[in-house]
């Protein structure tokens, strides 16, 4: 369908022609005071105790495969960078003598000649003495004698295998073409030629008897086997096969004598089946299921847990089952009716690395970062305190500063960033002094200096959070400084992790807590907890402010006289509630409050029970479910995705005591279904999002009742509606996307569904992209992303069920589908399909609910279907994926930051201490004790060299102080200037003299990204802030005029993820066209991060796209784009078949810098907003306009804010040339300033890059700017002038002409009001501005605070006169 729209943050007006995103903050300057960010200060136990283990086992590194010898000894491939390993069956230790210490491992440079094993995919086995296992990547079956670990070559396949086994002498290996089988008795092979996915697309295969059976696309196939000259091949057409739905898989083994005994492990389903296929092999029973998912649960011969398992070995000497839990990082032992034995492994994780993990992921949340100041310090024992600062505000050093307390990071804006840059090089070392922590907290908050609290804002909050992991002293000196602090306003949260805290201890965080004001201790026993409690409490503090009014946020307006308004009311400790309204419209832009047409979603939303709510669920059908998959029955499978990325169900309800002795949590203890442990919370979360009272919000614990507003936010997500199909098929050029659509029979396509009902979708922050009708504004069903459905645990709140002071229950608002869905008519082979066909495709980014996106297929409306979904989890280094099958895909990339217990010789001295706890505990360099002491260090990560690295001492950068080496497997040996500690001694009030030391690895360095299946290298995907723009791309690039085979396509921004540099710094453009890997990357252009800006660079803005279908002078196929940054630096890319421009020869994907605004963190020049693009009528040039500010902190007053208005041409449009590199392209200084220009005297000549206008008095823009008939408009706002900060900021319309850049009062002034003095910008109201649409010749925007005119959340003002052609809108949304 044909929609053209107007972009914006706040407010959105699309005109459907009939031819054709946890804690949230709020719109800054919302209600009656301004949105001032709360202070946080973090205080880490650094005690010793905080480097012990949070396991006690050997590590294991991502186990991929498991053979075993004779005595049962294991034989474990690992995820590539860490080889294969030997552990001895009896005592579950590493056999050191085996390999090299006990590993065999190569480089991956050794691709030829080694041993190397780059993803084992397929089974590995132990055949005459040799271990052969699969190494997919390189397309080889590697060869390592058993006996001694020794490289013996390898078996040259030259093709991806993915399942492997041996079978009577025989190796069989599947892939995309067939089997590849050797005889293992004289190495004769043969490729045997398959034509059936069932074996050649199979990762789990195994041979029983005379057959070779293999698991693919929930079928069980058994395939003849006949000799072939040498080889046995199975027979391609002689086959027999039976459904059953197991998930995905990639393991099966088969017993060594019970002919069609088969074990199949299912990944995505995290259980292992035993299989008997009948002898007709035509059908087949199942005799049990094993397993539950749960991560990092521990098993035992009562309970059997897996997390995601990759593959299951028989080991026929001694008739056990072992299964290789890649993501749990353990291999479980089960004798052959699948009850467990042992365990082998787990992630050898320090309290120090889970605490830090867990703090990286508060301080990388932008969701809680925008409102909070984090600041952040050590403590163990010793001198404490905080006297003084030197330095500056993010680099300098707090006094006194020693390595057991200190002051690390004062609290400030950019204090995330910092933390995040230093926080792995904090050690554990001393005892634990409570009068340490508080010492410092009372000291800082309390200086007359340095204090982060403003004493003339008083809707500021300030906050200490305490982490500890043991008993303390002193107790009694810092329960006095809390109490302290807390008359003053600044609670303290006492948070208790780990299990090694005794009953005693635990009454004294109790008592810390309520003394800081904040009730009771948060306890988290996990790094998972640990993480989801400190969320939680970040949460509360950000919604420990006042009570907003409910602003307007988004707006449609269609030809049919319709405008659709999404609106929010705040709620403190709730989910924020929301509504789509509809209100007629006349053609004069009157609206018509009492049309009986008018309507609210929420009134018409229908009861829980009644709705339509699906999501992608492996192991349930949400067809056949009728789109009513997301229910409390497939709880066990919702929960599968819940879980997948560690975020914790919590005990929210019980019927008795908390362990701690609290009664919070069992105020509901008598209602229906409520039990202890998290089965009813995980029915209640899924009720919650259904609509439920379950967090009992009206406090009468009927948690099954229907919440009063049980719709949720609308808050960035702007709406899009869908009918008829309508785009063009007239064309001038056979360039244009029209042409293809005249040619492949659109108009029918679209004929054939002109009674297609229109369709309003839009997300909410409930975590649902909702499907409205748009004539009567019911639900007709609501889709939970999966990757979303991963993010919904973290809404659960414990400490929000409440006893006192009042009885009460709550939640913590969360982003969830916060992006803004968009539709386009594409012409490809789905997976649904059998061939090619026109589809209505829904791109659907979860903008500030994450990194990443899904695409569904909504060509009929009523039955949907998911093509993809795709997810970052940037702190667990992981691309997720789900295909079309709802298989989970997973794609690990190298870490970026690295604590000194991860390096070999900690973990070594780790593996040492927890195999014998009496091991010598003497510091030196022999790898034989529990403390390892050397200059040299290894970081297992490959042919790093200096220049990809920084490495940290106690936060100060020593890079250049170390050299690089690298040991026999290429792993980065790091040499420092002077002997190095680490001591794994777990010796309860050791003190210890670990050293400082973090190690950061650079984005973009040699081994960064995923390397494996760079097709899905989402890894510098950020949050998905940017609208996709749909169009089809030359695939062969310059000089490509065969328009029959481009490739349908969506280019967007990286994202928002600061806090890391290079993720998001890029545009990435996703092939929607190949069926088997839709939604893979085709290509990431990287926008440079300069090192002349100190902001940390991305690209959260939504492009420009110029096509030729619309665009005056364009004749290419494909489009260009143009992008701003956060840096300040726009850019243009070649996306087209260009193959010359005015700078000579041009390539696809080339870019080069239009201009750069000098943006630092001191001036605050961020381009967060897209830019508005115009074909000047005076110039007859392309002209591109942006406005500057920080949208996350519009009321800053820090000293040195200079934001612009900008305006540039492009005088190379509509080609593409290369103008310059950032550090050389044009900037201020080649633009006219025209800040104080009236009359147009100042009007940028030829030369001129174009011009600006500077704003005074700490203005930002609040979103993006408008052109129309010859006048761009910018909403501003402008912090008060007030010395309160919480006062309420003003909201202004400043206007320009578009070529000249006059800055008058085009608008004429409110000259009767004070806020209007000194400014040719026209004051309308009180808060912040969304973007300004212009309809019938008058702008309209909401206002977050008042507007000036008869409705207070809406402005409306006459617009300016003048002309221009402007095709932006077009470009933008691709017609």
């Amino acid at each position: 369908m044909k929609i053209k729209s107007l972009i914006l943050t706040l407010l959105v007006f699309v005109f459907l022609q009939t031819n054709n995103s946890e804690a949230k903050i709020l719109p800054p300057g919302t209600g009656t005071q301004a949105d001032v960010p709360s202070n946080l200060l973090i205080l880490l136990d650094a005690s010793g105790s905080m480097g012990w283990r949070m396991s006690s086992a050997q590590s294991v590194n991502y186990p991929m495969q498991t053979a075993t010898d004779s005595s049962g000894n294991l034989y474990v491939a690992q995820y590539w960078i860490y080889g294969v390993k030997k552990f001895t069956y009896a005592d579950k230790k590493i056999d050191t003598t085996w390999g090299n210490n006990g590993t065999h491992k190569n480089h991956r440079s050794t691709r030829s000649n080694g041993c190397r094993v780059y993803y084992s995919y397929g089974s590995a086995k132990i055949h005459n003495g040799v271990l052969y296992v699969n190494s997919y990547y390189d397309r080889k079956i590697r060869k390592i004698r058993v006996s001694d670990g020794a490289c013996l070559g390898s078996i040259n396949v030259n093709q991806y295998i993915r399942g492997m086994d041996i079978h009577n002498g025989h190796l069989y290996g599947s892939y995309y073409g067939g089997v590849y089988t050797v005889n293992l008795s004289n190495n004769a092979s043969r490729t045997c030629s398959v034509n059936n996915n069932g074996l050649r697309y199979s990762f789990a295969i195994a041979g029983s008897g005379n057959y070779l059976y293999s698991y693919y696309g929930s079928r069980i196939y058994r395939w003849d086997l006949v000799t072939t000259g040498n080889n046995i091949c199975p027979v391609t057409n002689n086959y027999k096969s039976s459904y059953r739905n197991l998930g995905s898989s990639y393991g099966m083994t088969a017993h060594p004598s019970n002919a069609g005994e088969l074990y199949i492990l299912s990944y995505s389903h995290s259980k292992l089946y035993k299989i008997t296929v009948a002898s007709s092999g035509s059908s087949h029973t199942l005799n049990w299921t094993k397993g539950t998912r749960r991560y990092n649960g521990t098993s035992s011969a009562s309970a059997l847990y897996f997390y995601y398992p990759l593959s299951v070995h028989y080991d026929d000497d001694n008739d056990r089952l072992i299964v290789s839990g890649y993501n749990s990082r353990t291999v479980e032992i089960l004798d052959n009716g699948g009850t467990w034995i042992k365990t082998i492994g787990g992630a050898a994780t320090t309290r120090m690395k889970a605490a830090q993990n867990a703090i990286k992921a508060i301080v990388t949340d932008s969701n809680l970062t925008s409102g909070v100041n984090i600041g952040f310090g050590m403590w163990s024992s010793g001198t404490a305190g905080f006297s003084s600062w030197s330095g500056n505000i993010t680099t300098g050093t707090a006094k006194p500063c020693s390595r057991y307390n200190c002051l690390k990071v004062r609290v400030h804006k950019d204090g995330a960033a910092r933390i995040n840059q230093i926080i792995s090089s904090v050690s554990a070392v001393g005892g634990t002094d409570a009068d340490a922590f508080m010492k410092i907290a009372q000291q800082y908050y309390n200086h007359g200096t340095y204090t982060p609290v403003d004493k003339n804002s008083p809707c500021q909050k300030s906050y200490v959070i305490v982490i500890g992991d043991g008993d303390w002293y002193n107790h009694s000196r810092a329960e006095t400084k809390a109490k302290s602090l807390y008359k003053q306003g600044i609670p303290t949260f006492a948070v208790a992790f780990g299990t090694g805290i005794s009953s005693s201890g635990l009454r004294n965080f109790n008592k810390l807590a309520a003394a800081g004001g904040t009730t009771k201790a948060i306890i988290a026993t996990t790094a998972e907890s640990l993480k989801t409690q400190l969320q939680a409490a970040i949460s509360q503090i950000i919604a420990s402010k006042l009570s907003f009014t409910a602003p307007a946020i988004t707006a449609t307006l269609n030809s049919a006289g319709s405008l659709y308004q999404a609106q929010f009311d705040y709620a403190q400790n709730k989910e924020w509630t929301g509504t789509i309204k509809r209100t007629a419209i006349n053609s004069k832009g009157i609206l018509d409050t009492k049309d009986k047409g008018n309507w609210s979603a929420l009134e018409k939303l229908p009861k829980p029970q009644f709705r339509k709510i699906w999501s992608a669920i492996p192991g349930t059908d949400y067809e056949n479910s009728k789109y009513n998959n997301f229910v409390e029955a497939n709880s066990t499978e919702i929960d599968n995705v819940f879980t997948l990325m560690k975020h914790e169900i919590l005990d929210y309800h019980r019927t008795s005591n908390n362990s701690d002795g609290s009664t919070n949590n069992k105020r509901c203890a008598s209602s229906s279904g409520v039990a202890d442990g998290t089965t009813d919370d995980l029915k209640g979360l899924i009720n919650f999002i259904r609509g439920t009272d379950y967090f009992d919000y009206d406090a009468d614990c009927n948690l099954t009742e229907t919440r009063t507003k049980p719709m949720g936010d609308v808050y960035h997500s702007q709406l899009v509606v869908v009918g008829k199909p309508s785009a063009e098929t007239a064309y001038k050029s056979t360039n244009e996307e029209s042409y293809w659509r005249s040619i492949n029979g659109y108009d029918s396509w679209a004929e054939s569904l002109r009674s297609r009902k229109e369709i309003l979708y839009v997300g909410s922050n409930s975590g649902v992209l909702h499907a409205l009708d748009a004539k009567s504004g019911v639900e007709l069903w609501g889709f939970v992303p999966p990757f979303i459905a991963s993010q919904l645990p973290k809404i659960m709140n414990t400490n929000l069920n409440q006893i006192s002071p009042a009885k009460k229950g709550g939640s913590n608002a969360i982003y969830g589908v916060d992006g803004s869905p968009v539709q386009h008519d594409i012409f490809f082979k789905s997976p649904h399909d059998t061939s090619a066909a026109w589809h209505s495709v829904l791109f659907v980014p979860y903008g500030r609910g994450g990194s990443g996106f899904s695409v569904l297929d909504v060509t009929d409306p009523d039955k949907p279907q998911h093509l993809v979904s795709i997810y970052n989890d940037i702190i667990q280094n992981r691309v997720y994926r789900m295909d079309y099958n709802e298989d989970i895909y997973t794609y690990d990339y190298i870490g970026t930051s690295y604590a000194l217990s991860e390096l070999k010789e900690a973990k070594k001295a780790g593996d040492n201490y927890n195999a014998d706890n009496n091991v010598s505990k003497t510091c030196n360099d022999s790898g034989t004790t529990a403390c390892y002491k050397s200059k040299s260090w290894t970081l297992e990560v490959q042919n790093l060299t200096i220049k990809d690295i920084e490495v940290l001492e106690d936060g100060t950068d020593i890079t250049g102080s170390v050299t690089i080496s690298y040991d026999s497997n290429n792993d980065t040996v790091i040499k420092f200037g002077k002997e190095m500690e680490f001591d794994a001694d777990e010796t309860v009030g050791k003190t210890k003299n670990n050293s400082p030391i973090g190690i950061n690895i650079k984005q973009g360095a040699v081994g960064t990204g995923v390397l494996t299946d760079p097709e899905w290298d989402y890894s510098g995907l950020g949050e998905t802030w940017s609208d996709p723009r749909m169009f089809r791309l030359p695939n062969k690039g310059a000089g490509d005029n065969d328009r029959s085979d481009d490739i349908n396509v969506a280019v967007m921004g990286g994202g928002f993820a600061t806090q890391f540099s290079g993720a998001g710094s890029s545009l990435f453009v996703i092939n929607l066209q190949d069926t088997d890997d839709f939604g893979k990357v085709e290509k990431v252009i990287n926008i440079e991060d300069t090192s002349a800006s100190d902001i940390t660079n991305a690209v959260p803005a939504s492009v420009s796209l110029i096509t030729s279908d619309l665009a005056r002078g364009a004749n290419y196929a494909g489009g260009l784009v143009y992008t701003s940054d956060l840096e300040g630096k726009i850019t243009k890319v070649n996306l087209t078949n260009m193959s010359s421009g005015p700078s000579g020869i041009i390539k696809m994907y080339d870019s080069t810098t239009l201009f750069n605004a000098g943006s630092t963190k001191t001036n605050g020049r961020y381009m967060y907003y897209a830019m508005d693009v115009a074909i000047g009528k005076t110039t007859n040039t392309l002209w591109l306009y942006s406005a500057t500010g920080d949208s996350q902190r519009l009321n800053d007053r820090s000293k040195g804010i200079d934001n612009l208005l900008i305006g540039i041409k492009d005088p190379d449009y509509p080609y593409y040339a290369s103008v310059a590199t950032p550090q050389k392209a044009d900037d201020i200084t080649d633009c006219k300033d025209t800040s104080n220009d009236r009359t147009g005297a100042k009007c940028p000549e030829n030369k001129d890059r174009g011009w600006y206008i500077k704003l005074k008095d700490y203005s930002k823009a609040s979103s993006e700017p408008t052109v129309n008939n010859g006048v761009v408009y910018f909403p501003i706002y402008r912090p008060s002038k007030s010395a309160n900060k919480c006062d309420l900021g003003d909201a202004f319309i400043c206007a320009a002409d578009d070529e000249c850049g006059t800055h008058t009062d085009y608008l004429g002034l409110e000259s009767s009001r004070s806020e209007q003095k000194g400014s040719v910008c026209r004051f309308v109201g009180k808060g912040v501005l969304s973007k300004i649409v212009i309809f019938a010749g008058k702008l309209f925007a909401n206002i977050s605070g008042k507007s000036l005119g008869k409705v207070t959340d809406l402005v409306t003002v006459d617009a300016a006169t003048g002309d221009v052609s402007t095709y932006r809108t077009s470009w933008r949304e691709n017609f």
